[in-house]
């Protein structure tokens, strides 16, 4: 999955998925030259436990 994907499935913008990734706040991220990419499941999994903790509330 790409940044620019990730950012429409969060609903939010590049630079502040860029931002949360430097806080070490988005699993699964790999780095392939200048390119990241997130594993798609890791994402599912990090996006399931944070709408369980939040009570089903993102």
């Amino acid at each position: 999955m790409t940044v620019e994907e990730l950012a429409l499935l969060l609903n939010t913008s590049k630079g502040a998925v860029y931002a949360r990734l430097s806080r070490a706040g988005i699993p699964g991220a790999v780095r392939l030259g200048r390119t990241l990419r997130f594993d798609p499941r890791i994402i599912a999994q990090w996006l399931s436990a944070k709408s369980a903790s939040a009570g089903g509330h993102l």
